[in-house]
């Protein structure tokens, strides 16, 4: 006799919500509607949490959150604006639940809070994580007292800080109480010795001796980012790949001088023998300067070479085959690529699963060669090349290639010249495609509704730009996508109301800047996707100004409204919308 849902172990949920792989979280607040038993269970496997202005509107505290959410591992607070951040630290602080956070976000605010860091880390010393990127007032003393009160602390990100200066702040402070200095990382350091990963990027003051300071205070680092620290050079890095026993990854652009070292390490023998990541972007690079990467006795798994120069495609050749296990590769703006040469560095990327060839010179045959002789291949981006050249198509398109199941991921915007034709033969070799992005591919019109036939699993659908796009098909047949952007596509009213008969699953939709929908094509959308989150409708012309209450009003599960024009509404209606649990936004 068959069981009912509700006479299922919790193990044999807790297995079904598993399989639900990275949708897990997403699926979690309709599932507990269905009963009290699986909200109990949800509430229980519910790992992460984002924190939204919402929240403090509806309910005026987190309290009931972090009573109900009692296994939470991660916290993000990011998007919390108009005040709330310290409010929100203290609750968790003060919270008679004692969560075992390992991640905090509190990115993308004016300031580090520094009074709620310090009572969180009195309560809770679990914490791994902590993210304070794109923050407007990032200085010495923050850095200093998230080590005096995280001291556990195993990854930081301080990057990309968002300086806002005015003459008289510089007149009357020192540079530490405005920027991050030196000074600032030799603090942090000395008191986060169990640091594995760290992102300085886009602190413009740290110079070498910020990289010596974490070398030799922080012995188990492993990750370190500084991108556009152009104060940093080429003997601050050798410097620390040779006394960093157990780094891994290192990424960086604009480093100064580094044309003039022919060798990444100080000893071959014994410099960054971890070392399996190598991200260099905008920089000159010699070939004696690849070839020593390339003799060295490092495992290198990933490597990017984005938009750089000074090596040739001699020197590509003998560092694919010296590392043909390898995963990650980024060639991006290398005017010396060619189809001829993707031929043959292919040979030896039989483990690779992510490339990236943004820029580059190659037509569609270079892509159906890596579609045929990387078998591990899951994501391939090839925006603005010459894919679909009308002088190349026709040589491939007879190409007899056994499809790639393994790829997943397959960005192809900005190729101007890639048309229906060639689009629907790539479709057809990637039959488990769950995200393609063809946005402002101009020669795009009608093939998208075969594309999504031969590829029933793609999720995400990228066509933004393509005016000659109309729909994505007319009949029927349901599809799986979760996030459609079409925003300045050609699509109509009747290629709209497609998209709602046929996306029940829809959560995100972006139609910014669409000339040719109405406001009864987008009511449809609204009323049939009934998952629906997300909708960004700003600068679409024939729009009904007023109708987002109704829209707010009839679809309870909409979090976040973009309106054709955000000037409309009044500040009490976005406050009243809010309240109902979707936030109106500008962007």
């Amino acid at each position: 006799m068959a069981q009912s849902y509700e006479e299922l172990p919790e193990e044999i949920w807790e297995l079904i919500l598993d399989g639900l792989g990275d949708d897990r979280h997403s699926e979690l607040e309709s599932l507990s509607l269905v009963c009290k038993r699986l909200l109990a269970l949800t509430n229980r496997l519910r790992l992460r949490f984002t924190i939204v202005d919402q929240t403090y509107f509806i309910h005026g505290t987190i309290s009931p959150l972090i009573h109900r959410f009692r296994h939470l591992k991660t916290l993000d607070l990011s998007k919390l604006k108009h005040g709330y951040l310290e409010t929100a630290l203290h609750e968790v602080a003060r919270s008679s639940v004692a969560l075992n956070l390992e991640i905090l976000d509190i990115s993308n605010h004016d300031s580090i809070p520094i009074e709620g860091l310090k009572e969180l880390g009195l309560s809770n010393r679990k914490i791994k994580v902590l993210r304070c990127a794109n923050v407007i007032k990032l200085r010495d003393e923050d850095l200093i007292s998230i080590a005096k009160f995280h001291p556990d602390l195993e990854e930081l990100d301080v990057s990309f800080p968002r300086h806002k200066f005015t003459i008289s702040a510089f007149r009357n402070h020192s540079i530490s109480e405005l920027m991050i200095t030196d000074e600032g990382i030799q603090g942090l350091s000395s008191g986060l010795k169990n640091l594995t990963k760290i992102n300085i990027s886009m602190n413009h003051l740290l110079t070498d001796n910020s990289l010596s300071y974490l070398s030799l205070n922080c012995l188990r680092l492993q990750e370190v980012s500084f991108i556009d620290c152009t104060m940093i050079t080429m003997e601050g890095v050798r410097f620390m790949l040779h006394k960093s026993p157990n780094i891994t990854s290192i990424s960086m652009r604009l480093i100064s001088n580094l044309h003039r070292y022919s060798s990444l390490f100080i000893n071959p023998t014994t410099s960054g023998k971890t070392l399996s990541s190598l991200h260099f972007k905008d920089s000159d690079i010699s070939y004696e300067f690849l070839e020593a990467i390339t003799k060295s006795q490092i495992q290198l798994k990933s490597i990017s070479l984005s938009n750089c120069k000074g090596y040739t495609i001699d020197g590509i050749w003998n560092l694919l085959y010296r590392y043909q296990s390898l995963e990650f590769l980024d060639l991006s703006k290398n005017d010396s690529l060619s189809d001829t040469s993707i031929t043959g560095l292919s040979h030896y990327l039989h483990h690779l699963i992510t490339i990236k060839l943004n820029f580059c010179k190659l037509t569609s045959k270079s892509l159906f060669t890596l579609i045929k002789n990387c078998p591990s291949l899951e994501d391939i981006e090839m925006k603005n090349t010459d894919l679909g050249k009308e002088e190349e198509e026709d040589t491939v398109m007879g190409i007899v290639i056994h499809p790639n199941s393994s790829i997943r991921f397959l960005n192809l915007s900005g190729n101007a010249n890639l048309t229906d034709k060639c689009l629907i033969k790539i479709a057809s070799l990637c039959p488990n495609l769950k995200l393609l992005d063809v946005s402002s591919c101009s020669r795009i019109t009608s093939s998208i509704d075969e594309v999504l036939k031969v590829c029933p699993e793609i999720i995400h659908l990228g066509i933004e730009d393509c005016l000659g796009v109309k729909n994505i098909g007319l009949n029927n047949e349901p599809l799986r996508l979760k996030k459609v952007y079409m925003g300045k596509s050609g699509v109509n009213d009747e290629g709209l109301v497609g998209i709602g008969v046929r996306c029940n699953e829809l959560v995100k939709i972006d139609m910014r800047g669409c000339f040719h929908v109405t406001t009864s094509a987008v009511k449809y959308v609204v009323k049939k996707c009934e998952k629906l989150k997300e909708i960004n409708m700003m600068g679409c012309p024939n729009l009904h100004v007023y109708m987002v209450d109704w829209m707010v009003f009839s679809r309870p599960s909409l979090r976040k409204l973009v309106p054709p024009s955000y000037a409309v509404t009044s500040e009490h209606q976005r406050k009243l919308l809010l309240r109902h649990g979707c936030q109106i936004c500008d962007k």
